[in-house]
């Protein structure tokens, strides 16, 4: 039997979605970030590892010094500023919301922001994996050297 709604095909799914989770903080930084590495030092596979042990390092200092992130639409930008009216025969023209990403320090300061990011038409950062690599990019930046 085929679900018939939402809630059914999720319950249908739960069990096969949480073996799917990432269950560290570096395993989703692995799954979902981006990465770099030196080709003179390590391996691609070695550079991606590196690079989720470092977000998940940020992420978790932003939390212990009580880091917040504040997500707005941004005022500044739409997808109008880099999609042609006819990329996709016109059916999609129309400019969406891009958003913006800001991280406060404990006495609530502004401190490194993001700007223009594209979470797709009506798309938005919350559920988003992306808001997470995000805001732990933003937490590195803010780190002390």
């Amino acid at each position: 039997m085929k679900p018939t709604t939402p809630t059914e095909f999720f319950y249908e799914h739960e069990k096969e979605w949480e073996t799917m989770k990432p269950t560290t903080p570096t395993e989703f930084f692995y799954e979902h970030a981006g990465y770099s590495y030196d080709p003179l030092t390590e391996t691609p596979e070695q550079g991606r590892r590196r690079c989720a042990e470092t977000l998940a390092s940020a992420e978790q200092w932003a939390r212990d010094n009580g880091y917040s992130f504040e997500w707005i639409r941004d005022p500044y930008t739409t997808s109008a500023d880099w999609i042609k009216d006819n990329d996709d025969g016109g059916e999609n023209c129309f400019p969406w919301h891009l958003w913006t990403c800001i991280i406060h320090d404990a006495d609530g300061n502004d401190g490194a922001s993001l700007h223009g990011i594209d979470f797709g038409r009506d798309g938005e950062p919350w559920g988003d994996p992306y808001r997470r690599v995000v805001e732990a990019e933003l937490a590195l930046e803010s780190m002390p050297a």
